[in-house]
């Protein structure tokens, strides 16, 4: 069932996105993506050092401690990613939560929603520390952005 509900969200966040490269001009989808790769780092709001990308939290999210977003009890690659990486926060003493769904009801506007779908689009987990999030980081990448460096 779990599975159903990523899946589905998965299904309408691609929808979503297929929708907006039809109202959107070309180079605004490309430079949203450009951010979440890490390809423009000297533009403004560009990823992080490790690749996170500055984005609203998702509703109910306080912001203090690492999220995970993957769907639990799974035997797929993305939820075993999830697991390892939720075993090695364990391992560094850093506080994280897990999720197996996120809303965004507050985004202020379209190039929000763009910089959402570009991460939330991405390979599961989904991981969030403080307001900025990164899809598949690995565990050294995580622990580096929460602690700053």
């Amino acid at each position: 069932m779990n599975v159903l509900k990523v899946g589905f969200f998965a299904a309408v966040a691609a929808l979503a996105v297929l929708a907006a490269r039809e109202y959107l001009p070309r180079d605004a989808v490309q430079a949203v993506a450009a951010r979440v790769t890490g390809e423009a780092a000297t533009e403004s709001g560009a990823p992080s050092r490790h690749g996170f990308v500055d984005i609203p939290l998702p509703d109910g999210q306080s912001g203090h401690h690492v999220v995970i977003f993957a769907p639990a009890n799974c035997p797929s690659d993305a939820a075993q990613r999830a697991e390892a990486l939720a075993r090695r926060l364990d391992d560094a003493g850093i506080p994280y939560t897990r999720s197996q769904s996120a809303n965004f009801s507050t985004l202020s506007s379209q190039d929000e929603a763009n910089r959402v779908m570009s991460v939330m689009n991405g390979p599961i987990p989904i991981v969030f520390v403080r307001k900025r999030a990164r899809a598949n980081p690995d565990a050294e990448a995580v622990m580096a952005e929460y602690r700053g460096g």
